[in-house]
């Protein structure tokens, strides 16, 4: 459900930010300044390098924007950009107009133009260089009208922002908890904040049926200016505050059933539909909570429907003055530990998680608990970002692995640094670290929980002083092909058994597909609800990989949302149980897929889905398939 335009990642960006920076230096290029662009104009007006807010260079276009149509129009919903520098296409920046607010330079997009109207508006971009040219095109957001500009880096001057007063470089602490500025209203300073909490799938049709009750952790920002209306920002799990779940134009009332009044939409996009005037009413008074907000929509794309319920805190806030099994998913791994550090809320769940931060108000260890074993944590810079990209993108599983599998991965016991019980979670707590030979500043910290007497499973992990996105560049391909050759020798000898199941077809139930095939006697098991196979013991495991099944019509049916597949691809076919499957992956809905279907009979197509896994030959999802019969 994930937003794949360039535009939705310039919308979340615009949602940070309140006010506009002063105009940068203007820069003369080789093409015409002015861009037409069917009922919009855009004057090129300048340019600047500027830091964006991890330090890096980024190029700062200043633009005005005029919309000479019949109705009020914004940039950010108007115009198509895309910067390119060395044939590579430049990522959006971040770059602070007020390192005191957090004030971006590129609020003038998200401003509504009335018709005739003129807005200075500003977009920026991280730079490969300063001295390679950089080509900005930009396209009509619905129409095919284009123009091109060509900026030279290396004749623009360098800009700070405004208000910044540090000097020019960012600010040199930025993990303490950011609370909003208070405005003296009650109402702004009780709703505007971070918020965290959790969001859960109901009353789900077509495509979305199969995710009955699935909920995820989801973070978000509530920002509403002093005229009542403003954005909520909102994402979970397979989100990024850069590529949200969701953002809400909404408005503040002060009528309500309690004293902080009552949100409502007016506008923006819920996952890849769009919201309209009151689709959230968001009453804090209906809820037994004075501290919390419940946001309730529906979601409706043709044949396919889903009802949702998120339910939010502000950051920073504990939720043990209620039940457990209402707390968000990564409450006790994750949130915990970064409140009770006084971090403030990342970018993406389960990002900047401290090293092995507990509360600090707990009970003794008893006896049995008291000593933990370990060893150096030696290992190579390659084995530490390798056993990272291996936690974070390979073990599906990585939460239910125990030091041992821990230790069996890097060929080392970790680096014991302590162990503490939680009061909150009434559990005792070990972290260990994996630590590069050639850099003691890199490295892995593991939190452990003791879920049963004497058994720790990982909580948590974090990385310390390399770049988590550069290791799986790297390694990625390299770990898959490592994990499956694992795959391989642990299934040539794993014990199996017979396994067999009845898929009916989308409320026709006389209409079935009976699979049959061989599973191992432990580490998979069968998910009802999901009409799927796991591959964990527990069918409800998060994140595990699974092989699911649908049965519809014709195969012509599973094309139905063929174009919100991201990153397609036909693969080879495929014979399973003797009858040839046309074989395709994509991405969606947040999962990596390889999908295989194919037309059994006249009124039955069999659709045989691997989510999140490979299948690559001799490893476990290739001999479940290679055993597949059907009937």
């Amino acid at each position: 459900m994930k937003q794949t335009k360039t535009k939705l990642l310039c919308l979340l960006i615009a949602a940070l930010m309140l006010l506009s920076l002063a105009a940068c230096g203007k820069e003369t290029t080789k093409d015409s300044n002015l861009i037409k662009l069917g009922d919009y104009e855009l004057l090129y007006k300048g340019a600047c390098i500027m830091e964006d807010s991890d330090g890096n260079y980024a190029i700062v276009l200043t633009l005005d924007f005029t919309n000479n149509g019949k109705e009020n129009a914004s940039y950010l919903w108007s115009v198509d950009e895309t910067l390119m520098q060395n044939g590579v296409e430049l990522e959006a920046a971040t770059v602070f107009a007020d390192y005191d607010t957090f004030e971006t330079v590129i609020e003038g997009q998200f401003t509504d133009v009335a018709p005739g109207a003129t807005v200075e508006v500003r977009t920026a971009y991280l730079l490969q260089d300063t001295t390679s040219p950089v080509e900005a095109t930009f396209e009509q957001f619905l129409g095919k009208k284009s123009g091109k500009i060509t900026i030279d880096p290396s004749s623009l001057n360098r800009e700070t922002p405004a208000a910044d007063t540090t000097g020019g470089e960012p600010p040199v602490d930025s993990t303490l908890t950011s609370d909003p500025a208070e405005t003296g209203d009650a109402l702004l300073d009780w709703w505007n904040g971070e918020w965290y909490g959790w969001w859960k799938m109901s009353g789900c049709y077509g495509y979305y049926e199969s995710m009955e009750g699935k909920w995820w952790d989801v973070c978000g920002v509530i920002d509403i200016g002093t005229d009542y209306t403003g954005t909520i920002t909102l994402w979970d799990e397979d989100y990024t505050r850069s590529e949200p779940m969701a953002s809400a134009q909404v408005s503040l009332s002060e009528a309500g059933t309690g004293e902080h009044g009552t949100v409502m939409s007016e506008g923006g996009w819920f996952t890849n539909v769009a919201l309209e005037h009151a689709d959230w009413i968001v009453d804090p008074g209906l809820l037994d909570y004075d501290d919390m907000i419940w946001i309730s929509g529906d979601y409706e794309d043709g044949d396919d429907e889903f009802h949702y319920d998120i339910y939010l805190r502000l950051w920073g806030l504990y939720w043990d003055d209620m039940e457990e099994d209402t707390y968000p998913y990564r409450y006790t791994d994750w949130y915990l530990p970064l409140i009770d550090a006084g971090k403030s809320m990342p970018d993406a769940i389960g990002e900047d998680a401290p090293e092995g931060v507990v509360p600090t108000e707990g009970a003794p260890l008893t006896p049995t608990d008291a000593m933990a074993s370990g060893g150096d944590g030696i290992v190579t810079e390659e084995q530490v970002q390798k056993g990272y990209v291996w936690m974070n993108e390979v073990n599906r599983n990585i939460f239910d692995a125990t030091y041992d599998d821990i230790v069996a991965y890097f060929g080392v016991e970790g680096q014991f640094v302590k162990e503490e019980y939680s009061d909150h979670m009434k559990a005792n707590y070990r972290y260990y670290k994996w630590i590069s030979a050639d850099d003691d500043s890199h490295f892995i910290y593991v939190n452990f929980k003791e879920n049963e007497s004497g058994v720790y499973t990982v909580s948590a992990y974090n990385t310390s002083g390399f770049s988590g996105t550069e290791a799986i560049e790297k390694y990625l391909d390299i770990v898959k092909a490592e994990a499956a050759e694992a795959n391989k020798a642990a299934s040539a000898n794993a014990e199996m058994k017979d396994f067999s199941v009845e898929i009916a077809q989308f409320a026709k139930d006389d209409v079935k597909v009976k699979i049959m095939t061989k599973i191992p006697v432990s580490g998979w098991s069968f998910d009802d609800s999901g009409r799927c196979l796991v591959e964990n013991d527990d069918p409800t495991a998060f994140g595990a990989g699974a092989i699911q099944f649908e049965v519809r019509e014709t195969v012509e049916k599973f094309d139905s949302y063929k174009d919100k597949f991201e990153n397609y691809q036909d693969i080879e076919d495929r014979v399973i149980g003797g009858i040839t499957f046309r074989g395709r992956t994509y991405k969606y809905i947040g999962y990596e897929w390889i999908q295989y279907i194919a037309q059994l009979d006249d009124n039955r197509a069999l659709s045989i889905g691997l989510r999140n896994m490979d299948c690559v030959p001799g490893t476990m999802p290739d001999i479940i398939l290679n055993n597949m019969t059907f009937q």
